[in-house]
């Protein structure tokens, strides 16, 4: 196998393929928020809507909103990449490694090294045994080179 193109990353590519990391990230504090204002609601309905029960869910329902933002915040986080990542980038794809450069930077990373990968509509997602992640946008591949790539992975897991 030899697959070699260069291409050019949109910030939507990343949004589309950072997305699902980056709502995991946020679940947890949009559980919370969930969570909060469901208290405030049963507290305000629960005391018939009386100053007192109201003077308590209020100020929950506004509390809410904290781990609602920081959930926010961590999604635009988990989607939004620096415009060094947008610039053109070369792989090369052969049955010894993975291999990708720009103007500024080279990595090479053999195969066995990763251990994992999923695939998306728009690249196949490699997570290296460090942890890392690496991608390979599918949209440059021909349909050739897209069932080829999609076959070796497959034998190599």
């Amino acid at each position: 196998m030899h697959i070699e193109f260069t291409h050019a990353r949109t910030r939507a590519y990343f949004r589309r393929v950072l997305a699902a990391g980056a709502e995991r990230k946020a679940q947890p504090y949009v559980v919370a928020a969930v969570t909060i204002l469901a208290v405030a609601l049963l507290l305000a309905v629960g005391g018939e809507f009386s100053a007192n029960a109201l003077l308590l869910a209020g100020p929950l329902a506004v509390a809410a909103l904290i781990p609602l933002a920081f959930a926010g915040w961590l999604w635009r986080r988990g989607v939004t990449v620096p415009a060094s990542r947008l610039a053109p980038r070369t792989w090369t794809l052969t049955e010894e490694s993975y291999a990708s450069r720009t103007a500024d930077s080279t990595t090479e990373i053999a195969w066995p090294d990763f251990v994992s990968f999923r695939t998306t509509d728009d690249a196949y997602v490699l997570r290296h045994r460090a942890g890392a992640t690496f991608d390979v946008p599918r949209e440059p591949m021909t349909a050739d080179q897209d069932t080829e790539l999609a076959a070796f992975l497959r034998a190599a897991q």
